[in-house]
């Protein structure tokens, strides 16, 4: 998750507040993603975390790879599914 938010140029604190969390350590924001695919399924995750990339990158201040940000999509996916699984 850290190097997804590298390459977007975003912080836990920033995936916290996108997320609606009031704090946003790591173990935090881990398990409100778990929370999420358990609730929402894999699609569901993938679908709120693209939603949240999406705003990111209408904020105008960063412009990533996206090609980059969706292989990262796709490593914190497989990522999230291993621990939940």
């Amino acid at each position: 998750m850290k190097h997804w938010l590298r390459q977007a140029g975003r912080t836990p604190a920033d995936l916290g507040q996108a997320l609606g969390l009031p704090a946003a350590p790591l173990p935090t924001l881990l398990n409100e993603l778990v929370r999420t695919n358990a609730k929402l399924g894999p699609s569901g995750l993938v679908e709120r975390l693209c939603w949240i990339n999406e705003r990111w990158q209408q904020a105008g201040d960063f412009d990533p790879d996206p090609d980059v940000l969706e292989d990262q999509l796709d490593l914190l996916l497989d990522a999230i599914q291993r621990e939940s699984g």
